[in-house]
């Protein structure tokens, strides 16, 4: 008998340690790669996708040569869609992990330790790396009311390089903390893939900003073009300086021109798209801006001839100077009564300055909060060429109307309720994307200067592009950034609209639309990701407190007993024989 028992003893430990060395073997394939291949897999069963990343951050990830170390700043006391947050943060960088050995995060609390050794801290994030923490209330029940300073950001560092990644965009008002950290769930790939493109990428591409035909000075762009070089070349292209645009420059971007091309400059904008080059035009058709009327209640705004009809007709868009007026607009300051006192200042609504909402779901806008437009003009399509393809990423609310010229704007008229009735036309095209093969509109009448300077240049005229793209913005303020008279601050950051001080989404959109153009089938494609809300009614949870309490609490210890009435009944019934 002992000897049996010895047997089956051994025969346990046997099997025991082939279980165990069978579950090792498992972990370790499941945690190994072939060729940078993973040999583990997983199945995302949810409807929005939300655990599956784009094939080209899985491509990014793959090439990755040196490691990525991440700094994830939420932690600590956090309140609870914080911890929501800090939650998917961590899901998303282990399936990162899952993809490459070269990302190495942690999580760290910038709050911690003693007073001084905190402000220090929060000092250095500030001065160092723009980091500033973000003042959360919460409710913690009927009464109870909490503050918290959090900070969502993720500190990247690729050898001696560094990146910032913000999860949260700026709150508009009346935007619940749910929703704003939906929205950051949205854009975690996103962000994150960018910053790793950022650091990684040691080639910039040429974008160059056209000068010489009254163009934005560079005092209006410099929040863009401070942020554009992180990740490229920036420099002026003045038309008038060469022959043709070189074929380096992958973008050219065209900033609110006041003086008409000559017919030479408009050929060299057309053959530099004919040969593939991408353009980003905002444009101002009509002479208006909030200036003008400085000194007088009534102004009559004017055309602006451009010289570019022709090239926009072939390119598939009308610009006419009809201006679109919406009753979704941001406001301006102006006098509303006068007393004893002084005159009675007050914000006023302005249908002239659109607060355009982006409707699309195109990567470019998709996730995007308004875009503040001044004095935006109506764009038409034109044509029906099958070779390209419009898609309107900004328009107008379904309250809006056109105003065309010769007409006045009369600021006093303002003071006085928007007649809605004359509101009733729905999402007028403010922005296109063009894509696809453009015709040349000097395809039948080409010139013999024209046709000289391509000779002397060894390139032949094209007629018809290769596959590009464009984007065309009837405003030319959407990239420019107020100026004020400060020697510390001469300008505010692009989309902050002084009046309301606010900053509204105009520079998230110009990057994005740079970004597309420059790489329509790169990391772009991760704002297309849409994170499903789906959110607990707060009063009826709080109404319903007690009840789930009491579910939570006696089912269990219910259930319990019942398994015990039960076990005892069927073993005195088993063994009382």
């Amino acid at each position: 008998m002992p000897q049996l028992e010895r047997k089956h003893r051994r025969r346990s430990l046997i099997q025991f340690g082939l279980a165990l060395a069978l579950l090792v073997v498992i972990n370790i394939l499941a945690n190994a790669r072939i060729g940078g291949t993973p040999l583990h897999t997983a199945f995302d069963l949810t409807e929005d996708k939300r655990f599956t990343l784009t094939e080209n951050t899985a491509e990014q990830l793959r090439g990755l040569e040196e490691p990525v170390s991440i700094q994830v700043l939420l932690e600590g006391d956090l309140p609870g869609d914080y911890v929501r947050l800090q939650e998917k943060v961590d899901e998303l960088l282990t399936d990162f992990q899952g993809y490459t050995d070269n990302i190495q995060y942690g999580f760290v609390n910038p709050l911690l330790g003693e007073g001084e050794e905190v402000q220090a801290r929060q000092r250095k994030l500030q001065e160092d790396l723009g980091i500033v923490p973000v003042t959360v209330y919460s409710a913690n029940g009927a009464s109870e009311r909490s503050v918290n300073a959090v900070y969502p950001y993720a500190i990247l560092t690729y050898g001696a390089r560094t990146r910032v990644v913000s999860f949260l965009q700026t709150a508009l008002p009346g935007m619940s903390e749910e929703r704003r950290i939906n929205q950051a769930e949205s854009l975690l790939e996103y962000n994150f893939s960018r910053a790793i493109k950022g650091l990684t990428d040691d080639e910039k591409e040429v974008i160059g900003f056209t000068l010489g035909n009254g163009e934005l000075p560079g005092i209006k762009t410099i929040d863009l073009v401070r942020s554009l070089r992180e990740d490229y070349e920036l420099g002026p292209v003045y038309l008038d300086s060469f022959a043709l645009i070189p074929p380096d420059i992958k973008l050219l971007i065209v900033a609110k021109p006041t003086e008409p091309f000559s017919d030479f400059d408009a050929f060299k904008l057309d053959q530099y798209v004919m040969n593939g080059g991408k353009i980003l035009w905002a444009l101002d058709v009509t002479a208006m801006d909030l200036d003008s009327m400085q000194t007088r209640n009534e102004y009559y705004p004017q055309p602006r001839e451009l010289g570019l009809d022709n090239l926009f007709l072939k390119y598939g868009f009308k610009a006419p100077p009809v201006l679109a007026l919406d009753v979704a607009s941001t406001r301006i300051p102006m006098v509303t009564s006068r007393s004893a006192e002084g005159p009675k200042i007050d914000l006023v609504q302005f249908p002239y300055h659109v607060l355009s909402i982006p409707r699309s779901d195109h990567p470019i806008v998709k996730n995007l909060d308004p875009i503040d437009l001044r004095f935006p003009t109506v764009l038409e399509p034109f044509g029906d060429d099958p070779l390209l393809r419009r898609t309107v990423l900004l328009s107008t609310s379904d309250r809006a109307r056109r105003k065309r010229l010769p007409a006045p704007i009369d600021l006093d008229a303002q003071k006085y309720s928007l007649d809605m009735e004359r509101f009733d036309e729905k999402q007028l095209p403010l922005a296109y994307l063009i894509e696809g093969q453009f015709t040349s509109p000097y395809a039948n009448r080409l010139t013999a200067a024209n046709a000289q300077v391509l000779a002397d240049n060894g390139l032949e005229f094209k007629a018809q592009s290769a596959p590009t793209s464009m984007i065309v913005v009837a405003d030319g303020d959407v990239l420019a950034n107020a100026t004020q008279n400060d020697p510390d601050q001469p300008y505010l950051p692009l989309g902050v609209n002084r009046f309301e001080k606010f900053q509204y989404a105009n520079k998230a959109f110009m990057l994005n639309a740079i970004e597309y153009l420059l790489d329509p089938d790169g990391i772009i494609g991760a704002r297309g990701k849409e994170v499903q809300l789906r959110l607990t009614d707060r009063e009826a949870a709080l109404a319903g407190t007690t009840t789930y309490r009491l579910l939570n609490i006696g089912l269990p210890l219910l259930l319990l007993a019942l398994f015990g009435v039960l076990f005892n009944f069927l073993r005195r019934r088993r063994y009382a024989r």
